[in-house]
């Protein structure tokens, strides 16, 4: 044979091995976790949890103390200044955890792919606002924040749901206050000692050499190949691990108590008692969020993230019963018996004005590989359908904020909600609408018979498919209520109560008030514009 094929049958070979090698790669990569190898992701890695839950990081000379957050420096966006509004724009403020962040590249894309598809004149803007253990009430502080510094919103999303009954069982169980952030709290505002500053400074090493190893792998030559693919990633496994470990052991290192560090002392007697009020706390947030949204001049989206421990929420691959269940944790036992209330309350919260959506099941006929750890973190394409899943489920409001007027101010004069009066006729009480969420009764001189006359109020919906399904024969929705038991005072005889509509579009409503036997004492309709 001669040299020239010599050479050129060498050269195929080994181009063969490489190509065979390449390939057996991808497969290994694909089984090992879960998805096909993608050069994009060498710069953050998705990592899978280490054994005992999620890390929580230790205080670095890289972190940044805040009171709201715990650690800000993860997302710079929190402590920056607020980005002025553009007409052109349309401004999304994204809220919630470790899974919210990780979703907020999907959810621009999707947010992005719908404002094209339906040619809508604006195009979208996300500020992930969201921080990696981040829990109520820490989302609705901020959003006070960047509204209070003027910061712009049309729509606020909120993505939540695990973290707010997780991470406040790890603080009780430490000793601190449930509410605040992450248990390791009080590790942050611990005096320095000797102990602290070596592990504090090795976690701080191993995270410098971790984002050294990422940005150099962007650019890295071999950086198209599996082969590479698979040695980056468990490297960046093996170092989560390791930082994981020296969080835990920081957590040890537990002082004695003092409010600085650990807060006030909840009152609890249980477990259980402290679920019960993890979900109050969440459901109020949720309020208090669509009450900033509103005058803000946005709107407010809450959904409850998907998650693998709810009975009947996804048929678990191979894969995901290896990586991502484990019945026995603290999530397996305890996220079960918390999401019924959560359900429960998001229903009342959807009752009311809030647009809130449960996920919990999105992924309930899904047979792909969707979730990468024992919590309840996805996978590119576990991220992608969430994100469409929410995108879907704005669509209303998105037009709407892609073609007002303008784009409202936050707390602008100009944009901040008035009460108009609604020309009621002939009515004992004045009704007057207060932004686009409540109703407002008043009347001078009230007696103890305007005080005790029932009042009705029938909500008669744009689309009769929002009506609950024991109301829609009638087709309006039922909110009768009675002064004093439904948000109502007085002073010095005047009498004044408000009620909160709900949140679908709504055609008109009727008012007035009755007495036993039906006799009614006044009534108005008021027809809606919007």
């Amino acid at each position: 044979m001669s040299l020239p094929k010599r050479v050129l049958f060498y050269g195929l070979l080994a181009a063969l091995t490489l190509l065979a090698v390449e390939g057996m790669a991808r497969l290994a990569y694909l089984a090992a976790f879960g998805e096909w190898y993608d050069r994009g992701g060498l710069g953050a890695a998705d990592l899978a949890a280490s054994p005992g839950g999620e890390p929580a990081e230790a205080a670095t000379p890289l972190m940044i103390l805040h009171p709201w957050y715990s650690d800000a420096s993860h997302n710079l966006n929190l402590m920056s200044s607020p980005p002025p509004p553009q007409a052109d724009t349309v401004t999304i403020g994204l809220l919630g955890g470790s899974v919210a962040d990780e979703n907020g590249e999907y959810l621009l894309r999707a947010l992005s792919r719908y404002f094209s598809a339906n040619n809508l004149p604006r195009r979208p803007v996300l500020l992930n606002l969201s921080n990696p253990g981040g829990k109520q009430p820490q989302q609705v502080n901020t959003a006070a924040q960047h509204i209070i510094m003027g910061g712009h919103f049309d729509i606020i999303i909120n993505l939540d749901g695990y973290n707010e009954t997780r991470h406040s069982n790890e603080n009780e169980q430490r000793g601190i206050f449930p509410y605040f952030p992450l248990w390791t709290w009080s590790a942050l505002v611990r005096n320095s000692t000797d102990v602290v500053e070596t592990l504090v400074g090795r976690i701080a090493l191993l995270r410098a050499e971790q984002d050294a190893r990422q940005q150099a792998a962007v650019t890295h030559p071999l950086r198209h190949t599996a082969v590479y693919g698979i040695i980056h990633r468990y490297r960046e496994q093996r170092t989560e691990r390791r930082i994981s470990q020296l969080n835990h052991d920081l957590a040890a290192t537990q002082s004695a108590y003092s409010l600085e560090e650990h807060g006030p002392r909840p009152a609890l007697r249980s477990e259980d008692e402290l679920r019960e009020q993890d979900a109050r706390v969440w459901y109020r947030s949720s309020l208090l969020l669509g009450e900033l949204a509103e005058l803000a001049g946005a709107e407010y989206y809450h959904f409850l993230q998907p998650n693998q421990y709810i009975p009947g929420a996804k048929p678990l691959t191979d894969q995901e019963l290896a990586c991502c269940w484990q019945p026995d944790s603290w999530a397996g036992r305890a996220y079960p018996a918390v999401h019924p209330q959560l359900a429960q309350l998001g229903a009342k919260l959807r009752q009311g004005s809030i647009h809130f959506f449960d996920l919990t099941l999105i992924f309930k006929d899904n047979r792909e590989t969707l979730y990468r750890d024992d919590c309840c973190h996805l996978t590119p394409r576990g991220k992608e359908l969430l994100a469409a899943a929410m995108v879907e489920r704005m669509g209303p409001g998105l037009r709407r904020a892609a073609t007002a007027a303008r784009p409202a101010l936050a707390l602008d004069e100009a944009a901040r909600p008035q009460s108009e009066p609604l020309l009621v006729i002939d009515a004992d009480f004045q009704v007057y609408r207060r932004g686009r969420h409540w109703l407002v009764y008043g009347k001078d001189a009230c007696t103890a018979e305007d005080r005790a006359a029932r009042f009705f109020l029938h909500i008669v919906p744009v689309d009769p498919a929002d009506l609950p399904a024991d109301r829609r024969e009638y087709g309006f929705d039922n909110r009768d209520f009675q002064f004093g038991r439904s948000n109502g005072g007085g002073i010095k005889g005047r009498c004044v109560m408000e009620r909160r509509l709900p949140s679908y579009a709504i055609a008109a409503i009727r008012t007035g008030q009755y007495v036993a036997g039906g006799d009614t004492l006044w009534s108005a309709e008021y027809r809606f514009e919007e």
